[in-house]
């Protein structure tokens, strides 16, 4: 008799423990839905600091100063002079909603004006980006010794392309993204981002830029073009 209790509390108990673990599993799928079904996060209004460009082959393509204002959607980019080996230095303003890109050259006060078909980049997390993951960079156990980012991916169907950007967990500040096409490959790094832009006239083509034409441009031309070996 004392068996058969003995056999019925065992029962009991793992019942028990299979519902158990039945609330556990269910639990840990919906984090993991929520997570995968995350909205993507958006941009603070300013943004400013130091943007590296590099190919998947390790040769250093561009680094400067870049600052973007997100609720214009206005980028300006202008390559560190005293770090590259050249005759010629970068300095784009690129207007995305009104598809527009200003090469700009100030030391001889000329400037280049070209179509932007595909608007789309790095700067803001495209709205059918899908969140990857959230991960830790560095240790999350020791103070100020760790960084939470989320991940993100997607695809640029019109370039042929798929690309994955990290953000900040809190504040969505650049940290690190990459883009993969059929003709190059590129990993973007933000050093130093501020939520600030110091002067805002960064977003204003010079004055030798009006009455400029425009340049014809391929409708697959895109803010990757802009970097190259």
């Amino acid at each position: 008799m004392w068996m058969c209790l003995d056999l019925k509390k065992v029962k009991k108990a793992m019942m028990h423990t299979v519902k158990l673990l039945c609330v556990v599993f269910s639990c840990l799928c919906a984090v993991a839905w929520a997570s995968s079904h995350r909205q993507p996060c958006h941009a603070p209004p300013l943004t400013s600091g130091t943007m590296k460009v590099v190919s998947t082959g390790g040769h250093d393509l561009e680094s400067g100063e870049f600052s973007y204002d997100s609720k214009a959607n206005k980028f300006r980019f202008v390559e560190d002079t005293t770090h590259a080996n050249k005759t010629s230095h970068m300095d784009v303003l690129i207007h995305f909603e009104e598809g527009v890109l200003y090469e700009i050259d100030s030391k001889n006060e000329s400037c280049k004006k070209e179509t932007l078909q595909f608007r789309k980049h790095l700067m803001e997390i495209p709205p059918d980006a899908t969140h990857e993951s959230e991960i830790y960079m560095g240790s999350p156990s020791i103070t100020e010794q760790g960084l939470r980012v989320r991940v993100w991916n997607g695809k640029f169907p019109e370039l042929h392309a798929h690309y994955s950007m990290s953000t900040t967990s809190c504040g969505c500040l650049p940290v690190s993204g990459s883009y993969h096409g059929e003709k190059k490959d590129l990993h973007f790094s933000f050093f130093g981002v501020e939520t600030e832009v110091d002067d805002l006239q960064v977003f204003v083509p010079p004055a030798y830029c009006e009455g400029v034409a425009f340049e014809e441009a391929p409708d697959e031309h895109s803010f990757f073009d802009l970097f190259h070996d």
